[in-house]
């Protein structure tokens, strides 16, 4: 089983992940973070919270948001894993990288992690703010050559950002918005230009803090855990 659910922020929003409802899964099973994990935030306490993160029944997949230690989580070793190149931090918590494309449980899926901190501003670079999370020309021309070893077509995306065409209807719903917080970021314009090459079935994406479903091809999540779409 695969299931998917949006920002975690370390142990602010880990609630949901030591549901009753989740208890029944196994190692064999994925629940797909889709940014904003923020295991590695802190340094002092990374271990134990992959601890915590690997202890759970299921195995944890995540895509890199906003908030997330760039600094460590690109120190770990790059290997790859279902066709695609990912940090394992722990036998069962891995990052899927940017730009890659995985086979699970024989669906393909097409990963793209980063995002704006509309906050940073208030953060120390490198201490609670990293630069990294905003991506690079290189991640994006590597996530468009994949793709179009795939033909451009994949079953599934994960993204913590949306494609900049999205931001509108997006901002209808979202608290960041309603705030004057919505602000346009290269993390949009990347995946716009990966949205106008991709032929998809769904993609989901976390970071704005709301749980919407978007036409019959796009979900935001924050708080629900739901079933990857058969």
């Amino acid at each position: 089983m695969i299931l998917v659910t949006g920002d975690t922020h370390r142990f602010t929003d880990f609630k949901k992940l030591k549901s009753p409802t989740l208890s029944h899964l196994t190692k064999e099973d994925y629940l797909i973070i889709v940014g904003d994990c923020g295991v590695l935030f802190f340094p002092n306490t990374d271990k134990e919270a992959i601890e915590e993160y690997n202890a759970l029944p299921f195995t944890v997949l995540f895509v890199d948001g906003n908030h997330e230690n760039f600094d460590a989580l690109y120190a770990y070793p790059v290997e790859m894993w279902n066709g695609g190149k990912v940090h394992r931090l722990a036998s069962h918590v891995i990052h899927l990288m940017r730009g890659q494309v995985f086979e699970i449980e024989g669906k393909t899926f097409f990963t793209f992690g980063g995002g704006l901190s509309i906050d940073k501003a208030y953060r120390e670079p490198h201490v609670s703010w990293w630069p990294q999370e905003l991506p690079t020309e290189e991640e994006i021309q590597e996530g468009l050559s994949n793709l179009a070893k795939h033909k451009n077509k994949v079953d599934f995306v994960l993204t913590h950002d949306c494609p900049s065409s999205l931001l509108s209807v997006v901002g209808l719903y979202s608290f960041k918005a309603q705030g004057g917080f919505l602000k346009f970021a290269k993390s949009n314009e990347a995946l716009e230009r990966i949205y106008a090459v991709l032929d998809f079935t769904h993609w989901y994406f976390g970071h704005y803090h709301i749980d919407q479903f978007f036409t019959e091809k796009f979900t935001c999540l924050y708080q629900d855990v739901i079933q990857i779409l058969p």
